[in-house]
């Protein structure tokens, strides 16, 4: 392809757009990047071990994530065992995806676009967090227990919603703390997509805080409030 140099931002994402849906880039033909994530980056909502989909809960199983506003975050991959988006789509094609080694056209082709996929406009929250005026009384209370007794901003910290370090939650081992923005539409959660609803990871999250902190519960309407505030991100 034309050298990156040579070619508009605008030009090289829109080449990266037709790399993202190219099966070429792996082994055999089998996928492309929009195999998993779509053309438009989201996530398909599915499991996998290396490109074959497993049930959801798969212990050696990986939730695909979406790539919505991959371009602010910091570490890459469900173990964080990628320093940088250039590392971390190179390791996908080559050991994911069994691709060939891609060039540094190539890769830079899909950095431009995978840049460019941002978060839809969000009506009731703010972008520091913060719910705007016209958001739901529920959402409202939401965020108060969320940056209180929910504990939630220890580890998704605003305003980006998550954390650069791996933790342990009981889930098997260290994970990257994923970010929390469009979370609603993300399930099934956590690495190996044990959990189908919002609520119930919500629920298992504050009692993992809670058994740690050595405090209270949420009552079922915490939960729910709790639930409309990260399900409004």
């Amino acid at each position: 392809m034309t050298a990156p140099a040579t070619l508009s931002e605008a030009e090289l994402a829109a080449k990266g757009l037709e790399l993202f849906n190219d099966t070429g880039l792996s082994g055999g033909n089998k996928a492309s990047c929009a195999t998993c994530h779509f053309s438009t980056g989201h996530t398909n909502n599915k499991t996998y071990v290396g490109l074959d989909v497993v049930a959801d809960g798969d212990p050696n199983g990986r939730n695909t994530p979406t790539l919505w506003g991959v371009g602010e975050r910091s570490v890459f991959g469900w173990q964080g065992q990628a320093a940088t988006l250039e590392d971390s789509i190179r390791g996908i094609i080559v050991n994911r995806m069994k691709g060939p080694e891609p060039s540094k056209e190539t890769l830079a082709a899909l950095i431009a676009y995978v840049r460019t996929l941002n978060y839809p406009a969000n009506w009731q929250v703010n972008e520091d967090g913060s719910p705007r005026p016209d958001a739901s009384a529920a959402v409202k209370r939401g965020f108060e227990l969320y940056t209180g007794d929910g504990g939630c901003g220890t580890c998704h910290q605003l305003p980006t919603f998550d954390k650069k370090s791996r933790d342990d939650i009981g889930t098997g081992g260290k994970f990257k703390v994923p970010t929390l923005h469009a979370v609603a539409s993300t399930a099934p959660y956590f690495h190996d997509g044990r959990t189908a609803s919002l609520r119930e990871a919500v629920k298992m999250m504050w009692e993992v805080y809670a058994k740690k902190m050595e405090s209270r519960l949420p009552t079922d309407a915490e939960l729910d409030d709790l639930t409309a505030y990260v399900g409004a991100l």
